[in-house]
């Protein structure tokens, strides 16, 4: 999700954590980021906190794959611009 749509949402996990709650951020420039919110898809799932299709893991999977496409496409113009 982006800053501004997390931020507006009153059921975000961003507006959810409680003030003394650890957070981690994965930004959406980080190359490590898709594999790394997979992983967490993942983990959910075999630890049966969620199911395959709850709006939680569909909505990571699809920020995942909006992440790794917009890499490649800042990988693309990069190498476009190095010629």
């Amino acid at each position: 999700m982006r800053k501004s749509e997390e931020l507006m949402r009153p059921e975000s996990c961003l507006n959810k954590a409680r003030s003394s709650e650890m957070l981690f951020v994965l930004l959406g420039r980080d190359l490590a980021a898709p594999a790394t919110i997979r992983a967490w898809i993942q983990q959910r799932l075999t630890l049966e906190l969620n199911q395959p299709f709850d709006i939680q893991i569909t909505e990571a999977i699809e920020c995942a794959n909006v992440m790794e496409a917009q890499s490649q496409i800042h990988q693309s113009n990069k190498r476009k611009e190095h010629k």
